[in-house]
């Protein structure tokens, strides 16, 4: 057994050591989203359909979303929601008379100092003053020539 064999056999254990952990980590998470599923509770299925749980067995739970209900298998539920729906907040809100808590602004962050400026772009020569728009005269028309000089610069016709 070489030294390559024992750098190849430690890789290998690594890489389970690595998969087991994220394995566990995912039991981790589901059992703890599991356990958030309780009626009234917000959830988002894998489908993308957003609603309230109504009820729930062993392995299905049955959400109301849009005005209609749907049961689906609990495998379905890609995350619950901490927030509660409105409707159920308002009258949560009326009846428990706690004070509100001061609010205090966070500390500005600190900013890095901004690079100097650039320099300004170079200036042109000032324009000239637009054109304005005067009254052109009106243009002359030359003079008509008379009718009999027209027919005398005329060419024959060919035959």
């Amino acid at each position: 057994m070489g030294p390559n064999d024992i750098f190849l056999f430690a890789v290998v254990a690594v890489m389970m050591v690595l998969m087991f952990r994220s394995s566990r980590k995912r039991k981790k998470q589901a059992e703890e989203m599991k356990q958030q599923l309780v009626p009234g509770a917000k959830v988002m299925l894998t489908s993308g359909i957003v609603g309230t749980i109504v009820s729930l067995d062993d392995k299905n739970l049955v959400i109301n979303t849009a005005g209609s209900k749907l049961e689906v298998v609990q495998g379905a539920v890609r995350s619950v929601s901490a927030w509660e729906s409105e409707a159920e907040a308002k009258p949560a809100a009326e009846a428990s008379p706690v004070a509100p808590k001061a609010t205090t602004k966070p500390a500005p962050k600190a900013t890095a100092a901004k690079p100097a400026a650039k320099p300004a772009a170079k200036t042109t020569a000032a324009k000239p003053a637009a054109k304005t728009t005067a009254a052109k005269p009106a243009a002359a028309k030359p003079a008509a020539k008379p009718a009999a000089a027209k027919t005398a610069t005329r060419k024959p016709a060919a035959k």
